[in-house]
């Protein structure tokens, strides 16, 4: 097996099936065997019943943390290289043959740039022009989209559980001491709900707060509503 996706998913039901046609449709332009795997972290939705009726294999996490979610869904995995992609998150053709690309010729893991898949705003779209710029030029891969060399991934640890939110700059961190990321240039397209969700005033909260205490912030569940909380299902 050469690819495994591994979607972690909480309550996707609106969004899983964009995300698996995505994978789908893309990797008609990247002849590779690949499998499609769904960390279902106990949704009581129809995520997983949606998953399976396109195909993914799901399997159960029920751990409330991202980053363990992924790792559920990566130790299940049987490719040799694991591509992490978000349930509101769509690639496209474009983005999986630079992938191929990149790992061709060296890298062992990266991500990609971001777009929105819906309007967001002025501050939303300064946001995101501010992460893809740091992404390319430090490497730092996001969590919508991220890719590895299995063993790498296992070398470097896989994603720490100890963090509710920014584990995956954490793993890429660890996987820079084995190897080289790329973050390629065609992008992805991620939802913009939280922007709609959550109030400016709430967003700017939380990040001051793990500005003051990153580690401590980020390691309480509770004090990272944004990430876990869901308010409007019909959010795009």
């Amino acid at each position: 097996m050469d690819y495994s996706f591994v979607i972690p998913a909480y309550n996707e039901e609106r969004r899983v099936a964009r995300c698996i046609e995505s994978i789908q449709e893309s990797m008609q332009a990247l002849p590779r065997e690949y499998e499609i795997i769904v960390a279902d972290d106990a949704s009581d939705d129809d995520t997983a019943k949606i998953a399976e009726r396109l195909g993914a294999r799901v399997v159960a996490s029920g751990k409330r943390n991202i980053g363990a979610t992924r790792n559920v869904g990566a130790k299940a995995a049987n490719g040799e290289t694991l591509i992490f992609v978000d349930a509101d998150s769509f690639i496209s053709p474009q983005t999986v043959v630079q992938m191929g690309r990149a790992l061709e010729e060296g890298a062992i893991g990266g991500g990609a740039t971001i777009e929105w898949s819906s309007r967001a705003g002025f501050f939303a779209n300064l946001c995101l022009i501010g992460w893809n710029t740091a992404s390319r030029l430090f490497h730092m891969p996001a969590g919508s989209f991220f890719f590895v060399h299995k063993r790498a991934f296992e070398q470097a640890g896989g994603f720490d559980e100890t963090y509710f939110a920014t584990e995956e700059l954490h793993l890429g961190k660890e996987l820079k001491r084995l190897g080289r990321l790329t973050v390629v240039k065609a992008p992805i397209q991620t939802s913009p709900r939280k922007v709609h969700e959550f109030s400016g005033w709430e967003i700017a909260k939380m990040l001051f707060a793990i500005s003051l205490s990153p580690g401590r912030t980020l390691k309480n569940r509770d004090k990272l509503h944004v990430w876990y909380e869901r308010r409007n299902k019909s959010s795009q």
